[in-house]
Formats: structure tokens, C-alpha cells, sequence
């Protein structure tokens, strides 16, 4: 529920100010509400995990890379701001739009049967909302049904397997956080050889979590 993770997330913030400080200057400060309006452009109802999440932190900036302060998810993961997830969002669109234009010839009335879906690659309600070094997403699922909210994960270049179910939500993603930097329990996601564990590098105002 949103209370719940508005909870969760301030626990998250105050965990970082105590202990990783440069984590927490790398988070952003709440996206305007038109940014976050203008992720699904009424075309469908975004989360309100996603809403939450975006009216409190507009993303992080992680000025050093993928190994450095505000990367605060495993794997090298970097949480997008809402014009990142715009513009992820249109690329899907794209590139749904540009294999149906490749293959109509040969299937005609293509355009009709996927209807803005493209296999299981790519899909018009999925909301790109990280990215990693290698180009890999964590997504949120805004298919209705129980689907809804789902964070999945892939994308990966040459993936031929499609996206995996990491969380339920973002609320579950941002308890499992929560919990691994507070109590160092630790997180796997789908098609990694070995779970994760944050752990502290750097000292004062320069300290950060590093996963591994």
C-alpha cells in the first residue's frame, strides 16, 4: 500500500544519510508532476507505487558510473528519473512499430493482431524505471490483471528469453532493499550465478553502497 512504502522509503533515506551519505546526495529530488503525468500521457494508468516512489525521489543521479554513489540497486542498476522512463516507454513503442513494419508484408493484418505488442520483448505498458551497464531493465509490468506492477527484469542485448519476474511490486522491491541494507540479507536477481550483499566502501560524506 502507498503508506506502507512511503514509510519504507523514508527509512530507506534515513538508513543512507546515516551510513552512506553520497547515496543519499545522489538521490533526486521529488519529478514534477507533468514528468510523471507525462510517462503513460493518459494511455494508461501508472502505478501508484511508481507515483509514490516518483514524488519522493525523481531517480538518482549516479555521476561516477555504475560502480559508484547512487547505484542502489544489485547489479550495477541505476533508478531513472521520469523523463528516462518517458523516453524508455516511447523507445518500446519504437521499436514495437518498427518490427511490424518489417513483418506485415509477409503477415498481413500483423498491426491488427499485436495491437502495440511485440512477442514477449517488448510491450507498450512496460515501464522502464533502471538500467544497467550492459543495457539490461527493470521494468514495471502495467498490464492489467495481476500483472499490474509487476518489476521484471532483462532486456539484456541479444536477450531471446524475455523478461523475468523479480518483485511482485516496487513496494516488495523496496522492502528486499530496505532489509538488505539494514540487516545485510541478500538479494538475487533472475540469470545471476550468486546473490548479493551491500556493503559499505569510502568514509564521512563520501560513503556508498557497493553490492557484492
Amino acid at each position: 500500500m502507498t503508506d506502507d512504502l512511503n514509510a519504507v522509503l523514508a527509512r530507506i533515506d534515513a538508513w543512507l544519510e546515516a551510513n552512506a551519505p553520497a547515496d543519499r546526495a545522489a538521490l533526486n529530488p521529488p519529478a514534477a508532476q507533468d514528468a510523471i503525468d507525462a510517462i503513460a500521457d493518459r494511455r494508461f494508468p501508472l502505478h501508484p507505487d511508481l507515483v509514490t516512489w516518483l514524488g519522493r525521489h525523481d531517480g538518482a543521479a549516479a555521476t561516477k558510473g555504475h560502480g559508484g554513489p547512487g547505484v542502489l540497486l544489485p547489479a550495477g542498476f541505476i533508478l531513472s528519473g521520469a523523463e528516462g522512463m518517458s523516453a524508455g516507454q516511447r523507445a518500446m513503442e519504437e521499436a514495437i512499430a518498427e518490427w511490424v513494419d518489417e513483418n506485415e508484408s509477409e503477415n498481413p493484418g500483423l498491426r491488427d493482431i499485436y495491437d502495440g505488442v511485440y512477442g514477449y520483448l517488448f510491450h507498450v505498458r512496460w515501464v522502464p524505471i533502471a538500467t544497467d551497464i550492459t543495457g539490461g531493465q527493470l521494468i514495471v509490468d502495467h498490464r492489467d490483471g495481476d500483472r499490474f506492477g509487476n518489476v521484471l527484469y532483462g532486456l539484456h542485448a541479444g536477450d531471446t528469453e524475455g523478461p523475468a519476474k523479480v518483485w511482485d511490486g516496487l513496494s516488495h522491491m523496496f522492502r528486499d532493499l530496505l532489509l538488505a541494507l539494514s540487516e545485510g540479507t541478500q538479494i538475487r536477481l533472475p540469470r545471476y550465478a550468486d546473490p548479493v550483499t551491500p556493503h559499505l566502501t569510502g568514509t564521512g560524506r563520501d560513503a556508498f553502497v557497493r553490492w557484492e
